[in-house]
């Protein structure tokens, strides 16, 4: 054999041999492998830290767990979630003598409302509807408050006694409303009349309970009445770390 014939007889061999495993390359590389997940060329490899939004998982409706009746509230919804229109909901329960008629939005937020709401059992509430962004987001240029009276906010998460706040006063219903918002955490307080008080001279916190009373959201207070103040009723929740993710993803803020 000429020993040109052997060259192309060897060069088309290694030609073969190269070409011949590429495809098997291509079929290796295209699966990836991230953190012991396996991810096919289809989907795309699962990123560490990046979870799919599921809104159906954001479940933080809950009521008012008073099992000794101390306040007269017990199973009222005071916590929820909105999820078509992406507001959270607080509610402060009211005592059936108490009359709340205001609504409307908070100056320079219009898009945080508020107005007199009633449960299936026929009791009223001063509810408020805040945007999700708030919540994710927090407030800006908006001075940090305790209460009216001057005490630090009772129950709220991570213990903040202070949170940015707006005030709304409604003469007509003797009653004065302040929203409290912080980074996943909110609050709602309302006054009451004098003849709306409950007979209960100190401070009562109640806790905010899931359905199957699994999972503690936040808590009611009962803010007895002090010289110059009058009483009130303060809401405290939280939004879990795991929720305000889905949800950041989810309306993309």
């Amino acid at each position: 054999m000429k020993t040109n014939q052997v060259i192309k007889i060897l060069l088309a061999l290694t030609a073969t041999t190269i070409f011949g495993c590429s495809k098997g390359f291509q079929t290796q590389s295209a699966s990836t492998t991230v953190n012991g997940t396996n991810g096919s060329q289809g989907a795309g490899p699962t990123l560490p830290g990046v979870t799919s939004p599921d809104i159906d998982q954001v479940q933080v409706k809950s009521t008012v767990d008073d099992s000794n009746n101390q306040t007269g509230f017990g199973g009222a919804l005071a916590f929820d979630f909105d999820k078509t229109r992406g507001e959270f909901i607080i509610m402060v329960p009211l005592p059936m003598s108490s009359i709340f008629t205001a609504s409307g939005s908070f100056p320079k937020y219009p898009d945080i409302t508020f107005g007199p709401m009633f449960d299936a059992t026929g009791k009223m509430k001063i509810a408020v509807r805040v945007p999700v962004k708030y919540i994710i987001k927090g407030l800006t240029l908006v001075p940090a408050a305790k209460l009216p009276n001057g005490d630090a906010l009772p129950a709220m998460p991570a213990g903040a006694g202070e949170l940015p706040a707006l005030g709304l006063s409604f003469p007509a219903d003797k009653t004065q409303i302040t929203l409290y918002i912080g980074i996943n955490a909110l609050g709602l307080y309302a006054t009451l009349p004098d003849n709306a008080s409950l007979p209960i001279p100190f401070n009562i916190t109640l806790p905010l309970k899931n359905q199957d009373k699994s999972r503690t959201f936040g808590y009611l207070t009962y803010v007895a009445a002090k010289v110059g103040f009058s009483s009130g009723l303060f809401i405290s929740t939280g939004v879990p770390p795991q929720f305000a993710r889905i949800l950041e993803d989810y309306f993309h803020l």
